[in-house]
Formats: C-alpha cells, structure tokens, sequence
C-alpha cells in the first residue's frame, strides 16, 4: 500500500517533465480510454507515431519514477 501511494505522489511532477503533447497523449490513452488510432484521429497525426510518442513517454516516467523511489 505505502509503495503504491507513493509512487502516485511522485508521479505528478513526473508528468510535468513531458512536453504538452506527451501528456495529452497519455491523459486521451489512460484517462480517456481512447484507442491509439481514436487518438491520431484527434491530435492529426499517424496512430504509428502515436505508438512512438506513447513508447517514449511511458519510457520517460518510469526513468523518473525509478529515480524517485
């Protein structure tokens, strides 16, 4: 339990190293439960660079979050 609570207090700066379009990314995917082609749709780009983008973010935050804990 305590390790989950605090990997979720760490994961709000973490989120803040992402550029903008990172995290919006990750808040249509995890939070808005679209699909990665739903998400090329709307942001107007490929769901191949979708994929890239998520890959290279979600890479970034658990880099961050290894560091913190």
């Amino acid at each position: 339990g305590y390790e989950i609570a605090e990997t979720r207090v760490a994961l709000g700066p973490a989120l803040a190293t992402l550029d903008e379009r990172e995290q919006k990314i990750l808040t249509l995917r995890f939070y808005g439960n679209l699909t990665q082609s739903q998400i090329a749709d709307q942001i107007g780009i490929s769901q191949m660079h979708v994929s890239r983008l998520l890959t290279k973010a979600l890479t970034k935050l658990r880099s961050q979050l290894t560091a913190e804990i």
